[in-house]
């Protein structure tokens, strides 16, 4: 797998830079390297937010908090290592219409019943996640610092956007800012290959009803 130091030397490969970087946590004394301990996590967190990947992927059972909103029913504490949050699932026919007959409390292990189809309204304010959905169960991306879980197609698509910060400050001038462009927009290729391919990975599955269940209305 490819470490922070590959990812920068193949960035600084693509804009024609000679220097080769072996450490950016701490720097390793070059200015190569200072650019790059400046410009990677900003490169990161950019690619990251810009998809939901297989590999930042979450869900989480929301706790829920005091509510000081008039307008949402339900306020949740939004999780310390959230990112980016995408959806708010809804609960499937199996809880919303026979609200577990079982009589058991909802824990990580019966998330399965929500369904991934579609998203309740909801908004965050101040680290609180607003909604109208009971029991909320979150969908979210977290920042991923590990290099070892990225997929190899992210490895690249995030050595171009970084080539993309790098060019200006070690090139300088017109040309640059010129190269810096081209880097971005092959970046916004490779970032488009690398999730169509990260969304062919997986399936949204489709809701299930047991049919034991189902003999219950």
């Amino acid at each position: 797998m490819a470490s922070v130091a590959d990812i920068c030397n193949a960035a600084l490969a693509h804009i024609g830079a000679r220097a080769q970087i072996s450490s950016i946590d701490p720097p390793d004394g070059t200015a190569e390297a200072g650019y790059c301990a400046r410009f990677y996590p900003i490169a990161r967190a950019e690619l990251l937010a810009s998809h939901m990947w297989s590999f930042n992927k979450v869900r989480a059972l929301l706790a829920e908090v005091d509510n000081p909103s008039t307008t949402w029913s339900y306020a949740y504490a939004v999780p310390s290592d959230c990112f980016n949050a995408t959806r708010v699932l809804q609960k499937s026919d199996a809880l919303r219409i026979y609200q577990r007959p079982w009589d058991t409390p909802l824990t990580a292990d019966s998330m399965h019943l929500y369904s991934e189809r579609g998203s309740s309204e909801f908004i965050i304010e101040s680290g609180i996640l607003f909604t109208h959905e009971p029991e909320a169960v979150l969908i979210y991306g977290r920042d991923i610092i590990d290099t070892a879980k990225f997929s190899p197609a992210f490895v690249v698509a995030l050595s171009y956007l970084l080539a993309s910060y790098l060019a200006g400050p070690i090139l300088k001038g017109m040309d640059g800012a010129q190269l810096a462009g081209n880097m971005r927009q092959i970046a916004t290729r490779m970032k488009e290959s690398a999730a169509s391919n990260d969304a062919s990975n997986s399936v949204e599955a489709a809701e299930y009803i047991p049919e034991s269940i189902l003999r219950r209305a």
